[in-house]
This record gives C-alpha cells, sequence and structure tokens, in this order.
C-alpha cells in the first residue's frame, strides 16, 4: 500500500507482461542462466492463448539458493529460500507468486536433460519491448508431444504449421527419439501437410470459381464465395 496523508492507496495491479518483465530482470540480476518455456514460447512461435501462469526453467545451484530469492523479492516476488531448495533436491517445481497481482511464476530447476536442453538451444525473442530467452520451436514441440494432452498437441501442431519452413527437422526427430514421442512427431508432420494443401485446394477452387464468374461478366468477391461455400 502507498500511504498518502491519513489516507492508503492500493498499489496498481501488474499486468501478465509487467508480471513476465519483472521475472526477467530478477533472473538477470541473480546472474542465472534460464529460458522461458510453455505459453510465452507457444505465443512466440505459434498460436497465442490466454494463461495466468509464466512457464520458466532456472539453472541454479544449492549455493545461489538465497541469492535467486531475494533476487526475486526485490521484484515483488514471494518466494522462500526452502521452497527453491526443495524444488532443486526433487527435480520438481516452485511456485514463485507475484505479490502484486494474480499470476505467478512456475519455476523449474535445470535439473533434467530435457531443461538443459531448453535452456541450450532458447533463442532471444523481442516480446513487448524487451528481449527473452525462450524455447526454440523444435524444443517446444516435442516437448508439447510428451506432455501429450489435447491442448499440448494443438499448441504444438500451431507452432509447426507457422516455423515449418524454419525448423531444423533432423534435431528436432533425434529429440523427439529421445523422449519416445517420433511417431506423434510423425502423425504431427503429416496433419500439418494435410492443412498446408487442404487451404492451398480450398483457395484454388475460389480462384477458379472467380474467374468463371469474371468471363460470365458477373464481378464476386473471395468473401462472397466462402459464404457460399458454408
Amino acid at each position: 500500500m502507498i500511504r498518502s496523508g491519513a489516507s492508503e492507496i492500493p498499489e496498481k495491479r501488474r499486468s501478465f507482461v509487467a508480471v513476465v518483465k519483472a521475472a526477467e530482470r530478477s533472473l538477470r540480476a541473480a546472474g542465472m542462466d534460464h529460458v522461458f518455456v510453455g505459453a510465452l514460447a507457444v505465443g512466440a512461435f505459434g498460436v497465442p492463448r490466454t494463461t495466468a501462469d509464466v512457464d520458466v526453467i532456472v539453472d541454479y545451484r544449492e549455493g545461489r539458493v538465497e541469492g535467486l530469492a531475494e533476487a526475486f523479492r526485490r521484484q515483488g516476488f514471494r518466494v522462500s529460500a526452502d521452497d527453491l531448495r526443495d524444488a532443486l533436491a526433487e527435480k520438481s517445481h516452485c511456485t514463485v507468486h507475484d505479490a502484486r497481482s494474480e499470476f505467478h511464476l512456475d519455476l523449474v530447476p535445470a535439473a533434467r536433460p530435457t531443461a538443459k536442453d531448453a535452456i541450450r538451444h532458447s533463442v532471444s525473442v523481442r516480446w513487448r519491448n524487451t528481449t527473452l530467452p525462450i524455447a526454440d520451436p523444435e524444443h517446444t514441440i516435442v516437448m508439447k508431444l510428451v506432455y501429450g494432452s489435447e491442448q499440448d498437441v494443438e499448441d504444438a501442431l500451431g507452432i509447426y504449421v507457422r516455423q515449418r519452413k524454419r525448423l531444423g527437422l533432423r534435431r528436432m526427430r533425434q529429440f523427439a527419439s529421445r523422449q519416445g514421442v517420433l511417431d506423434d512427431l510423425r502423425d504431427l508432420e503429416r496433419k500439418a501437410v494435410e492443412i498446408k494443401y487442404g487451404a492451398r485446394g480450398t483457395f484454388e477452387r475460389e480462384i477458379a470459381r472467380a474467374r468463371k464468374q469474371i468471363q460470365s461478366g458477373k464481378t464476386v468477391s473471395l468473401e462472397e464465395l466462402r459464404r457460399e461455400d458454408a
């Protein structure tokens, strides 16, 4: 609360964007290698969706836990050093709450090979006037297939369709093979091809019909043709 005379003025609630930027400042101040994953990676490379949490992998050790917790507290987050230690020891995750909003960080220590892979293959992405290290499309697609929910597969497909021409297919398939989801990746690739050529076929049919309309002396927009197909 901010005091003004005898009255108290509540602090402005932080937006999701502000929370992400505060998290990035915390991790930079602590000097931690890290990478944002989950919804931020999906939004950067696929189809954006809403979320209430910020997923981040952080490479920290026991001796740096106190400094990491303090860096978070200085940016308005609530977290205990003990929670960070437990996450590291159990190779699990730790929730870092934002004191000024309903958002929170879902922090995972880089204790497993997949987490280290995410950091190793992170890419710098310009996002809302700041630069963030984000897990690359190849890593994100494969891990979405590992998690395997309907939403995860939809996220993976959206990334694949948007990034298809830029993907490192060989590395992605090797990573998928190590995670036991190579067949799932092959299925995803087939679906992406179907989407690509299905959309192209629809567009080509619209163009052909428009040409016939023009030749007969009638003008019509593609939007009108689409309504006729509906």
